[in-house]
């Protein structure tokens, strides 16, 4: 096999195939956060984003969520189409995308250029109604649901079309959070009845475009994953605390994983005074050959820790060479 550049490299992984070297982020540039459009409020500030939701800034996790101290937007699913307003998409000055993220600059020529798309289906559902609402709204009103859902999607949608045109990403993360850390929010039967056809209609539309489909989607949800490889999802952005070996012995070369190792437990470790070095090592080591045996694998760190994902990313580095 020739000598791949770290590009080619993440490109083999997106595309389920084999690479001289394991792959790394060296190859991958990734935008979190784009603010050129108000989907989503300034990351660093909140505020009120294009649907009327507020949002305020968490200290304890360094991002922002929504605003739970204030009434829903949207109280009865039945009420969705007077109160939901979607925003025309025409009427936004794109020209900010430059302006404010900066495109141009991207490294395109070196890096694989990935943008994270959020607040996919569920996530507005319950942006919108509150996480107790949008719930029972999908078991007490599922038809109801579904028709807010394929109204949004059919907006999404358009949205797509606007970033693919104005940012030209070669990965889309579609993000769309389906689980805790035990389980999923729901029933994998609802998932496949509500969640699963919009989850399509994307993956279907972003190929259309030419762009690579990764689901980002945290949280317990192995029960689901397999689903992705007929659903044609290229990648899934997760959690390790589901078994990704298990996993990929189900889905094969069909599905690569770009998951987050177990950064949560480590960081607490660490806020706790309680992180023991020599024995994170030996467990990130363990984790991560028993994980990337074969390819369709690449650790996915997260732009934020301190002492504990230093580590995290050094062992890994020095475990990946040995790989292949």
């Amino acid at each position: 096999m020739k000598v791949m550049t770290p590009k080619e490299r993440v490109q083999a992984f997106f595309a389920h195939e084999p690479m001289d070297k394991f792959p790394t982020e060296e190859g991958l540039f990734i935008l979190f956060d784009p603010e050129a459009y108000a989907e989503r409020p300034p990351h660093l500030t909140g505020g009120t984003d294009w649907f009327g939701v507020e949002w305020k800034y968490e200290d304890n996790v360094g991002a922002i969520a929504p605003d739970h101290t204030q009434d829903p937007v949207l109280e009865d699913i039945y009420d969705w189409r007077e109160v939901v307003k979607f925003p025309d998409l025409d009427a936004w000055d794109w020209s900010k995308v430059e302006e404010i993220d900066h495109v141009s600059e991207i490294d395109r020529e070196n890096k694989v250029f990935e943008m994270m798309f959020v607040n996919g289906p569920f996530e507005r559902l319950h942006m919108l109604m509150g996480f107790e609402n949008a719930l029972c709204a999908m078991i007490t009103d599922p038809e109801e649901v579904e028709a807010f859902l394929d109204a949004f999607m059919e907006w999404k949608l358009k949205l797509m079309d606007k970033i693919v045109e104005h940012y030209r990403p070669d990965v889309l993360m579609f993000h769309d959070d389906w689980g805790t850390q035990n389980s999923m929010f729901f029933s994998p039967v609802t998932w496949r009845e509500l969640i699963k056809p919009q989850i399509q209609k994307a993956v279907d539309h972003c190929h259309d475009l030419g762009v690579i489909f990764e689901m980002h989607s945290c949280g317990k949800i192995e029960s689901i994953v397999p689903d992705f490889v007929e659903m044609g999802i290229d990648s899934w952005q997760g959690m390790e605390i589901n078994d990704i070996p298990a996993l990929k012995k189900i889905t094969g070369n069909k599905l690569s994983y770009h998951t987050t190792p177990k950064y949560q437990e480590y960081q607490a470790l660490e806020l706790t005074g309680e992180l023991v070095e020599e024995k994170m090592r030996k467990e990130v080591s363990e984790t991560f050959i028993k994980t990337a045996e074969g390819y369709c694998y690449m650790p996915m760190f997260l732009p934020f820790g301190g002492v504990s994902r230093q580590i995290l990313a050094d062992e890994i580095a020095k475990c990946a060479e040995t790989i292949y």
